[in-house]
């Protein structure tokens, strides 16, 4: 088994990670300065169709939807839920939509399938009766669901920089005009969207919101560039693949930093024009100066490059994220490949939690690159490919939870 310890000196890394928290509460309003507050939890499958975890056993055909609930510790009330959902091999062509249980859904869809091997993405879901989480199949055929609970956010309206706020709604479609001039993106251009006060954003701004991004049948390969009004990135590149005779939808999930203005770019590098579709499911506050310390709160940062390493098949590798200063918790990571054609299938895991030998991260090529909330703010993380070829892996920190003070 190699090590490798990794040693980053950036210093707006650094900075963006001292960033004191921050609080405001309305007039008269409770303060509740742990209302959205993130905490991590060892994954817990809440729904498994293949053997009845959850409360539904079998198939689930198209247009047919699975309800759960999503297990919590005792007296916490949520919010919103980190998940894992995987469609297990063979998966279906489709999408699914998740949505909280006790709504209708609205048409949108949460997580695109391609076909084939195992995919895998992680979400952000928002609860809805008793806690519970709907996903409605829009796939080709009949498939098996599985879910694992990886954490959460306390209920409540957040008071406090960096804490979780419900949010529900599309900021941006530019085939019907939503939130720019209707019109598809033309190559090399550009279009900018400004998100305070709307789909829930408060007018006073977030740090950074969760959204889901499609970039819709593009024609040709490029990579789309999400970026603040001082050109900085708000998130990793986003890469799509195109393809002339069966265009498919690139479609992810992240947690998308924000400047002070509330504005975001997005910049399309392929060789033709494109549609672009962005929902926002949460948002993370911006306020004043808090009158203590708190936790679980996230600081969003510039995405930073951190390594490439090298599986080689199934062989682990042990390494070592950047300790910046006590207190740091999980970490959002980004992990992509070099090679844009290249499926994915990783198994990650902290020395105190052992592999359970299912993977965290599967996805087509269509669907890179992948952000997950890694555990891996104090120690070492073990990483290893579930496929038998080599994989040139790339990985870049674009936030981090705070789970202490200095």
């Amino acid at each position: 088994m190699r090590r490798i310890l990794i040693v980053l000196a950036s210093g707006s890394l650094i900075a963006g990670l001292c960033t004191a928290p921050q609080v405001s509460a309305a007039s008269g309003a409770r303060l509740d300065p742990f209302a959205g507050s993130h905490t991590q939890v060892a994954a817990k499958r809440v729904l498994d169709t293949r053997s009845g975890v959850g409360g539904y056993k079998g198939l689930v055909s198209p247009g047919h939807t699975v309800t759960f609930k999503v297990s919590t510790a005792a007296a916490i009330s949520l919010q919103a839920a980190i998940v894992d959902v995987t469609v297990p091999t063979p998966a279906p062509a489709g999408s699914l939509s998740v949505y909280p249980a006790g709504t209708t859904w609205d048409g949108r869809v949460t997580m695109t399938l391609t076909g084939g091997g195992n995919i895998q993405q992680q979400l952000t879901v928002t609860l809805g009766t008793g806690g519970g989480v709907t996903i409605r199949s829009n796939a080709a055929r009949p498939t098996n669901l599985i879910v694992d609970l990886l954490g959460y956010y306390q209920a409540g309206t957040p008071m406090v920089t960096g804490m979780f706020g419900r949010a529900n709604g599309r900021v941006l479609d530019t085939r019907k005009g939503i939130g720019v001039p209707r019109a598809a993106v033309g190559a090399g251009k550009k279009v900018t969207v400004a998100l305070p006060g709307h789909a829930g954003i408060p007018a006073g701004g977030a740090v950074a919101v969760v959204a889901d991004v499609a970039v819709l049948a593009p024609r040709h390969s490029g990579q789309l560039a999400i970026t603040l009004g001082d050109g900085r990135l708000a998130t990793t590149r986003l890469r799509f693949v195109g393809n002339q005779t069966a265009p498919q939808t690139m479609q992810t999930e992240r947690v998308v930093m924000l400047g002070s203005d509330g504005r975001l770019s997005f910049t399309n590098s392929s060789a033709s024009s494109v549609q672009l579709v962005v929902d926002v499911f949460g948002y993370f506050l911006r306020g004043g100066v808090p009158p203590g310390g708190y936790s679980g709160y996230y600081i969003p940062v510039s995405p930073q490059p951190v390594t490439a390493l090298v599986l080689h098949g199934r062989t682990p590798v042990e390494f070592y994220p950047p300790y910046l200063f006590k207190g740091q918790g999980p970490m959002n990571l980004v992990f992509t490949t070099d090679r844009p054609t290249q499926s994915v299938a990783l198994g990650i895991n902290a020395p105190a939690t052992p592999w359970t030998g299912s993977p965290v991260l599967s996805s087509s090529p269509w669907l890179q690159p992948t952000e997950l909330t890694v555990d891996a703010g104090r120690s070492s993380v073990f990483i290893r490919s579930l496929i038998d070829t080599d994989v040139a892996l790339h990985y870049y920190i674009t936030g981090v939870y705070w789970e202490g003070v200095i």
